[in-house]
């Protein structure tokens, strides 16, 4: 009996895990916004168009 109780324990146990903070989902989210950021920077850099910062700044001449 008591092994059949230490295996149900153990099983129980072993299926539980602790969720992520606060902090740990929104550094998590911090990183994919960043890298996703980058991905379209790299690609609107290898586009030919100019930024909207470009023409902003032709617009002031």
């Amino acid at each position: 009996m008591r092994r059949l109780l230490l295996a149900a324990a153990v099983l129980a146990l072993g299926g539980c895990h602790r969720e992520p903070t606060f902090d740990e989902r929104y550094k998590a989210a911090q990183t994919q916004i960043d890298q996703k950021a980058r991905e379209i920077d790299t690609q609107a850099m290898g586009s030919g168009v100019p930024s909207a910062i470009d023409e902003d700044e032709a617009d002031a001449k």
